[in-house]
């Protein structure tokens, strides 16, 4: 990805790192399928986004184990975290994860390098608190979250719809009240006690699936046979959004809809776009003779007495005559019919 994104613009403090799918069904080696997102078939990109606007800030293609310089002891999920948020240390952002790449390894190393860091987990994640799995902690919907910590490592398992667990190393145990909808509840509500950690992870990790959203309006509508002309497509359509976020950052008082935006492009590169001549070859010193550029009709003497010799076929050198009383109205030169009118005029 262009590192002009990054050169031209400071993200705001949250940022979301997330898989995003290039739909393509035809045959390649590195295809993916993700059954979790709207488009399961195509190539994935591991996409480091702004949590708030969707501005894109870093993609990365998915072509095998081999996409990344891989580090000894160090896993997959790690080292694409780490390569996406390199260039962002020491300057305070916090990064939110899903349980793909969230484990206590990587969010140490994460706050070594002074980056937040907040998202879902699994519970059998290596040096996860075994006191939070569910054979040992019984929850039920309603209950209160229970917390652990190590240093500045905070681990949350909350009863939800399902059992949920957070890590964070910028939250600690804090919660707030949620009103909820509820058939049983006062008024259809009733109030939970969500934890803190969960109402940030709910609110800043949609970045890439807002990107998602705003790449998937006016993306391109023919099919691709080729993997690479979807992969231009997908490049171009991420400059256009994210100028597109950029124009409303530097005008909020103006009111542009993408598409107006994307009009307003098109029209700017083609004011300044000149077509380029064709060449050709030496000119002519002579005219073009008026029987290759002119409209020929045949017409007929009105006096069938009046006949003149043929220019094509009569020869009287030869002693071959022809005479006739239809003529070119253009050239005004006597022709017989068929075929001297087609072989003089055209």
């Amino acid at each position: 990805m262009s590192p002009t994104y990054e050169r031209w613009y400071q993200p705001e403090c949250g940022l979301s790192l997330d898989e995003s799918m290039v739909k393509f069904k035809g045959q390649l080696a590195f295809r993916q399928y993700l059954p979790a997102k709207l488009t399961r078939w195509g190539i994935k990109q591991f996409v480091l986004a702004e949590a708030k606007s969707g501005y894109c800030l870093k993609s990365v293609v998915y072509s095998g184990k081999t996409s990344f310089a891989r580090l000894a002891g160090v896993s997959l999920s790690e080292q694409v975290v780490l390569s996406l948020l390199e260039g962002y240390e020491n300057k305070g952002h916090i990064v939110h994860l899903d349980n793909f790449y969230s484990a206590p390894i990587l969010f140490k190393k994460l706050e070594e390098m002074n980056i937040g860091a907040c998202g879902t987990v699994k519970a059998n994640r290596k040096q996860m608190p075994k006191e939070l799995l569910p054979a040992r902690l019984p929850l039920q919907k309603g209950d209160l979250p229970v917390f652990m910590r190590s240093e500045n490592l905070v681990a949350c398992a909350w009863q939800d719809t399902k059992r949920v667990y957070f890590l964070s190393n910028v939250d600690t145990n804090l919660t707030i009240d949620k009103a909820v909808k509820s058939r049983g509840g006062e008024g259809g509500y009733r109030t939970v006690e969500k934890p803190v950690i969960a109402e940030r992870y709910n609110s800043k990790m949609g970045g890439v699936d807002c990107l998602d959203q705003m790449l998937g309006t006016y993306q391109y509508p023919h099919k691709c046979l080729k993997w690479y002309h979807t992969l231009y497509h997908r490049v171009r359509e991420i400059a256009l959004v994210n100028g597109f976020i950029l124009h409303k950052k530097a005008n909020p008082t103006k009111k542009v809809t993408p598409k107006k935006f994307r009009d307003e492009v098109i029209s700017g590169l083609l004011t300044t776009w000149n077509p380029p001549q064709l060449k050709t070859g030496r000119p002519s010193n002579t005219e073009d003779p008026l029987r290759l550029t002119g409209r020929h009709f045949l017409g007929k003497n009105e006096n069938p007495k009046q006949k003149l010799d043929c220019r094509v076929c009569s020869d009287r050198k030869n002693k071959k005559r022809v005479q006739t009383v239809f003529y070119c109205k253009q050239c005004n030169i006597p022709m017989c019919g068929v075929p001297c009118f087609e072989q003089g005029c055209h």
